[in-house]
């Protein structure tokens, strides 16, 4: 599967010459800065049970992109995603076995970033009607329920977009680790 993923340079310095990379989790800016660090570990755990378990002492995936914009292309980096980064950063175009990729919808994966329940609605109104029944619900069953509809995430699609939710324009990949020998174009930013 051919991939893009977008990292600082020394990530690629560190696959170049070890020969693989796998994400380190106290390096990891967004699960410590942003306090992803439970949304990350959710989708580990999905990995896992999906492609099986991770080499030993890897806690996290290696993110890529595998749609942008609802084509299956790089990501442009003059995006605002993009733009403010300050330091020197690399983006490598990568093929990963198709077994060894969970992809997901970024969009979608906002609700468990933020911890909101993830409805299966085709409308306002429906979702509406979802979301007052998913908070009639007991507190204690709420966690399961919302954590099961996280799951929608990975049944990704041609995009949508039915006036109150878009879906299947950004589809993102996790995988356990990269490889020297899957890289196969790199592009140098300051």
């Amino acid at each position: 599967m051919r991939l893009w993923t977008v990292q600082p340079r020394e990530v690629y310095e560190l696959v170049t010459s070890a020969g693989v990379y796998r994400c380190d989790g106290a390096k990891s800016e967004l699960a410590a800065e942003f306090d992803f660090e439970k949304p990350y570990r959710w989708i580990a755990a999905q990995m896992a049970k999906r492609m099986g378990p991770p080499p030993e002492g890897v806690e996290f995936p290696v993110w890529a992109w595998h749609t942008m914009n609802g084509k299956h292309r790089r990501p442009d980096m003059r995006w605002s995603e993009f733009r403010d980064e300050k330091r020197p950063f690399v983006r490598m175009e990568v093929e990963i076995p198709d077994k060894d990729v969970l992809l997901s919808d970024e969009e979608l994966w906002h609700f468990v970033l933020n911890d909101l329940y993830l409805c299966n609605a085709a409308n306002k109104a429906e979702a509406d009607a979802a979301k007052e029944t998913f908070d009639a619900l007991p507190e204690a069953e709420q966690g399961d329920v919302k954590e099961k509809s996280w799951e929608r995430i990975f049944s990704v699609s041609p995009p949508v977009d039915n006036g109150w939710m878009r879906a299947g324009c950004f589809i993102q990949a996790t995988f356990w680790e990269l490889r020297k020998e899957q890289i196969v174009k790199v592009w140098h930013y300051q």
